[in-house]
C-alpha cells in the first residue's frame, strides 16, 4: 500500500537531513580544504576515498536501476568512478591503485552500500545524498581547489557535470522525480533514515581525513 506524505519527498529529505548536511558541509576538513589551509595531497586523498565510495555506490545503483523507484533517478551520466580514476591518475600517478589506502570510515560506508545493494529505497537515499550534493556544490569546489592548490582542470573531472546540461533544471527535474515516487510507509521511512545515515558516513570520512591532514 502506497502512502501520501504530508509534504513532497524532496522537501522531507531536505528538512530531515538538514542538520546532518550542515555537519558534513561544515566539517573541519572541508572548511580547512576550502580555505587553503591544506594541500593538493589532501585533495587527492579525498578523491581517493571518494573512489572507493563511488565504486560501491554505482554498483548498488546498477543493481536496482531496473526498479520503478531507482529507475526514476538512476542516470549513467551522473556516474563518477571513471572521472575519479582520471583525476587520481593525474594527482597521484598511474600507480594510484597501489598508493591509495581506504580509511576505516570509508570502509564502513562501502560496507553499508554493499549491504543495501538490491534495496531500491535505501540506494536512492545514498544516490540523493551524493549526486545531488555533487551537482549542487561541485562547480564551486572545483574552482576553489584549482585556485588554492594549482590543481589543473584535468585533475578535477569529478566535479564536471557538463554531460547533464544545465544544472538548475536537472536538479529541479531530479526533485520532481523523487516527488513522483509511489512509496509505502516503510519505504519512505527507510529512505529518509538512510539519507541521514549517508550524511553521517560522509562526515565520518571527513573527520578521519582531518586527523590525517
Amino acid at each position: 500500500m502506497t502512502v501520501t506524505l504530508k509534504k513532497p519527498l524532496s522537501v522531507a529529505l531536505r528538512e530531515g537531513t538538514a542538520h546532518a548536511h550542515e555537519n558534513a558541509e561544515g566539517s573541519a576538513f572541508m572548511q580547512r580544504l576550502m580555505s587553503g589551509q591544506l594541500s593538493a595531497e589532501a585533495a587527492a586523498d579525498l578523491s581517493g576515498q571518494l573512489w572507493f565510495v563511488y565504486e560501491s555506490l554505482e554498483h548498488a545503483v546498477r543493481s536496482v536501476a531496473h526498479t520503478p523507484i531507482a529507475g526514476a533517478v538512476a542516470d549513467p551520466r551522473l556516474e563518477r568512478r571513471f572521472a575519479l580514476e582520471a583525476d587520481l591518475a593525474t594527482l597521484v600517478g598511474s600507480d594510484w591503485r597501489e598508493k591509495i589506502r581506504i580509511l576505516p570510515a570509508t570502509a564502513s560506508y562501502v560496507a553499508r552500500l554493499e549491504e543495501v545493494s538490491g534495496s531500491a529505497a535505501e540506494v536512492v537515499a545514498h544516490h540523493y545524498v551524493r549526486y545531488l550534493g555533487d551537482i549542487s556544490g561541485g562547480q564551486v569546489i572545483a574552482a576553489r581547489l584549482g585556485t588554492l592548490y594549482d590543481i589543473e582542470p584535468d585533475a578535477l573531472n569529478f566535479y564536471d557535470f557538463s554531460a547533464i546540461g544545465k544544472i538548475p533544471p536537472y536538479r529541479k527535474g531530479y526533485r520532481e522525480r523523487l516527488d513522483s515516487l509511489m512509496l509505502t510507509a516503510e519505504q519512505c521511512e527507510a529512505l529518509l533514515s538512510e539519507a541521514q545515515r549517508a550524511f553521517a558516513f560522509n562526515s565520518g570520512i571527513f573527520a578521519e581525513l582531518d586527523k590525517r591532514h
